[in-house]
């Protein structure tokens, strides 16, 4: 009985990941060729402008910052180094630090296929990167997902759900700050929630 629940794990563990690459790549294409799926981006962009706020703005560049590649890069090995120890065993701390580094190839090279060009206000920061997709909410996102993946192994589903939840609110703060500053597109954020 046991193989056989691991079996159907497994297999909706593959089925997961299939979908989120089908709908990856559906995004993908629809940003490259400007399709339908970017005709919310303008508005988005447009309502975090008109609701701007100066104790928001602190808040979301600071929330940006501990987002930022930077950041989330010496927070990977931190934590890795911190899993490991726990652990007394190197694998979790490779696990998160080679999950990490994964998403930074994948963003990176999504940003060489894409080419999408940078918001009017990422422009006036840099003009040597693409858009597409949000470099800090990818590594956010692997870097809180793979930590909730090491400290969930063995524990009930109560408290894996409320590490999925732990994830999904901090790539969703990290989103809202990326798009209230107007450094990012909402497709960019979803694209690098993926």
């Amino acid at each position: 009985m046991g193989l056989a629940l691991s079996g159907h794990r497994r297999l909706a563990a593959a089925l997961c990941g299939a979908a989120l690459l089908a709908a990856l790549t559906k995004l993908t294409i629809g940003v490259h060729t400007r399709g339908r799926v970017t005709r919310l981006d303008a508005a988005t962009m447009s309502w975090f402008a008109a609701h701007q706020h100066r104790k928001i703005d602190w808040v979301a560049g600071v929330i940006t910052d501990l987002g930022s590649p930077g950041a989330t890069a010496a927070a990977g090995l931190l934590c890795g180094a911190v899993l490991s120890w726990q652990a007394r065993a190197v694998l979790p701390g490779v696990v998160v630090v080679g999950t990490v580094a994964a998403a930074w190839v994948a963003e990176t090279a999504l940003k060489v296929l894409v080419e999408r060009p940078l918001t009017p206000v990422e422009l006036q920061l840099t003009t040597d990167s693409h858009s597409f997709p949000s470099g800090h909410v990818a590594g956010t996102g692997a870097l809180l997902g793979i930590i909730a993946v090491c400290i969930g192994v063995g524990r009930s589903r109560i408290d894996r759900a409320c590490l999925a939840g732990c994830v999904f609110a901090g790539v969703l703060v990290v989103a809202f700050a990326r798009l209230y500053l107007g450094v990012h597109w909402l497709t960019d954020v979803i694209g690098g929630r993926y």
